[in-house]
């Protein structure tokens, strides 16, 4: 089966995950596929245009524009490259190592781990967007030194990092509930919002590329994923977790990750 740039299904495609999960690496596959990567990126290639919009909002003042009216600007942005919400990101970072043109009318992605948290809003805002949750191994995930989203997100989840008894017991907490999060999700936007397993990506890139993107609804020839996922590797990180003292995460936590077959 071949796939036109334009016939690209979803339309849209939103990548979102805990920090470190590896979305750059499948973003750029995606990217291989047809989808316009832009228009701002940092050296993760992180969309800027959400980041400001969403994450790093404190150049808005209060009250924050509501989800629906900055996804319309983010929209606009990156289909035109302009839009009355946003002053031209040179004015709030200089973070910017990469440019795109605007995407007109052709399918375009956004890739931003802190997306999964705004995940519902793009479902119900773009009719023709779809979402993918990237993760990694959860107890990998909870030693990472990427701390980002549990500052940022741990209150709005209701996650106190004092409770715990350790800073990997509460990162794991984050990921489980955004694991959680993403079930649910997919219950009630069946076809357009999947997950992507990194630790199963890695070790057969194009079967689980296309795994996803049929879930999303679109999809793609053999030849065609196998290109995209030239340079895809394991991460030295992998595994990690079982060296550590896992005694630090809560009895629920344990079960949770057995359970799932992570232990």
């Amino acid at each position: 089966m071949t796939t036109s740039v334009q016939a690209l299904r979803p339309h849209v495609l939103a990548i979102g995950a805990l920090g470190g999960s590896g979305t750059r690496a499948v973003a750029e596959a995606f990217e291989k596929l047809g989808y316009r990567h832009g228009p701002a990126l940092n050296r993760s290639r992180d969309c800027l245009a959400f980041t400001y919009l969403f994450v790093r909002t404190g150049w808005m003042g209060t009250p924050l524009p509501a989800p629906a009216e900055r996804l319309a600007a983010m929209r606009a942005i990156a289909q035109t490259g302009d839009h009355r919400l946003a002053p031209p990101l040179d004015a709030l970072t200089d973070a910017i190592v990469e440019r795109s043109g605007p995407a007109g009318s052709a399918p375009f992605m956004i890739k931003e781990p802190n997306s999964h948290m705004f995940a519902d809003a793009i479902l119900e805002s773009w009719p023709d967007a779809g979402f993918l949750f990237v993760h990694r191994h959860p107890l990998d995930m909870a030693f990472s030194a990427n701390l980002n989203q549990l500052k940022r997100w741990g209150p709005d989840m209701g996650i106190a990092p004092e409770r715990f008894d350790s800073v990997p017991a509460a990162q794991l907490e984050v990921w489980i509930r955004a694991y959680k999060a993403q079930m649910e999700r997919q219950v009630r936007y069946p076809g357009r919002t999947a997950m992507l397993d990194y630790e199963r990506f890695v070790e057969t890139p194009s079967a689980i590329l296309g795994e996803v993107w049929s879930a999303l609804g679109g999809g793609a020839d053999p030849d065609r994923l196998d290109r995209a996922c030239q340079g895809v590797f394991v991460p030295q990180s992998r595994g990690r977790w079982r060296e550590a003292d896992l005694s630090q995460f809560t009895a629920a936590q344990r079960e949770f990750c057995a359970d799932h077959g992570w232990l």
